[in-house]
């Protein structure tokens, strides 16, 4: 019976810790890393039109701002917008990496595609 009572207990604690939110974890860098994939090479995204079009747009993708997966995905969604009003096609793909306990990276790849017809 006390061993009974013991396990309910910790099942409870552990419950009770899996509901808490977990710990703020802030953005430490974003890069944008062009690829190009033809003889005419990718443009170099201008970062602080970058940030301006995502302020613009109200996505909070900052350094040292919270993280939030959801403004990553809006990000490469800008990203690719650019890129489509220079006139290049382009695939994004993201990464987030933990770089601390507190602290990610955030890595957008862009991929040139091929511009024939």
């Amino acid at each position: 019976m006390r061993f009974a009572a013991i396990c309910w207990f910790l099942l409870g604690a552990g419950v009770l810790t899996a509901q808490q939110p977990s710990t703020s974890v802030s953005v430490r860098s974003i890069t944008v890393e062009p690829v190009s994939t033809s003889s005419v090479p990718l443009n170099a995204l201008d970062m602080h039109a970058f940030a301006a079009a995502l302020k613009s747009k109200g996505i909070h993708l900052a350094t040292e701002t919270r993280f939030d997966p959801a403004a990553v995905e809006k990000a490469a969604d800008v990203i690719r917008d650019m890129y489509r009003d220079q006139g290049q096609k382009v695939r994004v793909k993201h990464m987030v990496a933990r770089i601390t306990s507190a602290g990610v990276d955030v890595t957008f790849e862009v991929i040139q595609l091929c511009p024939c017809n």
